[in-house]
Order: C-alpha cells, then structure tokens, then sequence
C-alpha cells in the first residue's frame, strides 16, 4: 500500500463503519452501543485524518477527493436512519429529516454548479466545518445516549434531551449555512 492510496482507504473505513454501527443500533445491548459509539467516532475523525494526509501528498487522488463527501455523507445518513428507526424519538426524526434534506440540497448545488457552463466549486466554509463537528458530536451523543439512561444522577437524567439539543444546534447551523451557499448559487446566475 502506498501513502498515496492511504487517504482513500481511510475514506472507505466509513463505508464500512456506517454499515457495522447501523446494523450495532439494531440491538438493545449496552455493549453493540458502547462499540457504535467508539466506531462512529472512530469513523468521524477518519474524515480529518485523510484530509491532513491528502493534504500533504503533491498529488492527491482525484478519485478520494470525489470519494470524500460521499463516505461522509453515507456514514451520516445510514446512522441518523438507523437511530430513527431503532429509537422512538419524533424530536430526532424531525433533525434528521432537516439534516438529510440539508445535505441533499447542497450536495446537488454543488455538483450543479461545478458541472454548469461557468464551472464554479463551492467550497466548504468554516461554518460548514463547524456544522460538521457539532452533527458530529451530536450523533455521537444519541448514540451513545441509552448508557446513560437508568443513572440515578440527575445530571445525566437529561442525556438524551441534551444530546437532541446539540443535535439541533448542529442542524441549525447547517441550515443557516445552506442559505450561504445558496446566495452564492444565485449571485452566480446573475
């Protein structure tokens, strides 16, 4: 394996990860919970670790650069789908119908806009980035919110709760990028 292809292998890693903690949420047990949250994690940093790698090559691949996005968006989705459909929550439905549709739209703006007669990339913002860590940090505390639901201390009665709320704080930040992403989109048809 060359240090090439390394950023691309670790881009996969999501993939697969995606796939284990989905199937993981499917069972009531503290440890496939504990194991899903160490691997979302786990998967989560994988995104900046081939980034700093690609970073540092030349030549970065092309193909890992296409693939990026999509494993990000993939480990996202089949989680929040999961979660939804594992765990009774309207609350975490609603943020994650909003961050689905969120990344949908974008991921079609910018191909769009890359693939129109002006050629124009968009590029992840800092609040993009932003958006990504707090959604980020808190898929990881739903996930891992069901440890933490039979504690006698009242701080960690409202785990869930709290981990809903950074959730929407993530989701909302994402939707206020949006609206920047598409006043870029319509000052470039203009």
């Amino acid at each position: 394996m060359s240090i090439k292809n390394l950023p691309t292998i670790i881009t996969f890693t999501r993939f697969i990860l995606a796939g284990i903690v989905a199937w993981l949420l499917c069972y009531d047990s503290n440890f496939f919970v504990l194991l899903s949250v160490i691997l979302f994690v786990i998967g989560s940093l994988s995104d900046a670790l081939d980034g700093a790698i690609a970073r540092r090559q030349e030549n970065p691949s092309k193909f890992g650069a296409f693939l990026d996005p999509i494993a990000d968006k993939f480990l996202v989705f089949l989680v929040l789908i999961s979660l939804v459909f594992n765990r009774d929550s309207n609350a975490l439905f609603i943020i994650s119908m909003v961050i689905i549709s969120r990344e949908i739209l974008i991921m079609s703006l910018r191909e769009w806009m890359a693939t129109s007669e002006k050629g124009q990339l968009v590029e992840v913002s800092a609040l993009g980035k932003v958006k990504t860590i707090i959604q980020m940090s808190g898929i990881s505390l739903v996930v891992g919110a069901p440890l933490v639901k039979d504690s006698t201390l009242l701080i960690w009665r409202y785990f869930h709760e709290f981990s809903l709320i950074v959730l929407l704080i993530g989701a909302t930040i994402g939707v206020i990028s949006a609206f920047k992403y598409l006043k870029e989109s319509y000052s470039f048809l203009r």
